[in-house]
């Protein structure tokens, strides 16, 4: 039995198929932007030698307990995993400091 002639003559609407190339590319751009962030964790995480975390995490602690506005070291800013050190290290001071 052959489709009906309404079945078989449907065409998909043209800002459909737009539809679905935008979202495609929108779904593209955000997985190479999580892709490239990735992988600059991982590239900047072989690289910093825990000393150095361990520095800006002793930082942070001191920035927070202090007080001091989170104004993170040039450095930092550069690279993700002293960023995340540092964060975690200013968290933490305040947190110490309310106790």
């Amino acid at each position: 039995m052959p489709p009906s002639p309404s079945v078989a003559s449907a065409t998909v609407p043209l800002y459909a198929k737009i539809g679905w190339v935008v979202a495609w590319l929108v779904i593209m751009l955000m997985l190479a932007m999580i892709s490239r962030n990735c992988a600059t964790s991982v590239i900047y995480g072989k690289k910093t030698d825990p000393q150095r975390i361990e520095f800006y995490y002793q930082q942070g602690i001191v920035a927070g307990r202090e007080g001091r506005p989170n104004a993170m070291p040039d450095e930092a800013k550069e690279n993700p995993v002293l960023r995340k050190a540092y964060s975690k290290g200013y968290r933490q001071g305040i947190d110490q400091k309310e106790q």
